[in-house]
């Protein structure tokens, strides 16, 4: 199984890098940053790797400060967790000269000792070139999201 999912992982390295130069950057950093969401719930740390900058700081929603190997930590699959999902949504690109910014919604659910949590946060990521992929995340900030709007 572990060698099935390292070589999932690495068709999509290959796959992003490839196909790198037919998106403009916008697309490129939305797929990534779509990527960088899945990899929590696929566990997939071979893509957390290739992404996450050296240098990558992330600030919690408590505003403890991560590192990278930290973050990679939260990547990695932990005995008695269960993911159900983590995705993105109202995600808005702004590139620039070498750099993008990401602006999203993050919501995750998991199962951990047999209780079901759920989150929800507005996060910003920055995206540098370089690296494997093409660009690579140097810093990444969770804070609180919006509430939900109840349904008509």
């Amino acid at each position: 199984m572990i060698a099935k999912l390292h070589g999932i992982a690495a068709l999509a390295l290959t796959l992003a890098v490839s196909n790198a130069s037919a998106q403009t950057p916008a697309e490129l950093v939305r797929s990534l940053d779509s990527a960088w969401a899945r990899s929590y719930a696929s566990h997939d740390t071979a893509f957390a790797q290739a992404l996450f900058a050296t240098e990558l700081a992330v600030t919690s929603s408590s505003g403890a400060v991560k590192t990278r190997e930290e973050e990679l930590a939260d990547v990695r699959p932990s005995a008695g967790l269960q993911m159900h999902f983590f995705r993105t949504k109202d995600v808005d690109v702004r590139t620039y000269p070498g750099t993008a910014i990401v602006i999203g919604l993050a919501e995750w659910e998991f199962e951990m000792g047999g209780q079901t949590r759920n989150f929800r946060r507005r996060y910003t990521a920055v995206y540098v070139r370089g690296g494997s992929l093409g660009w690579r995340m140097v810093a990444l900030q969770l804070g609180q999201a919006p509430p939900v709007k109840p349904s008509p």
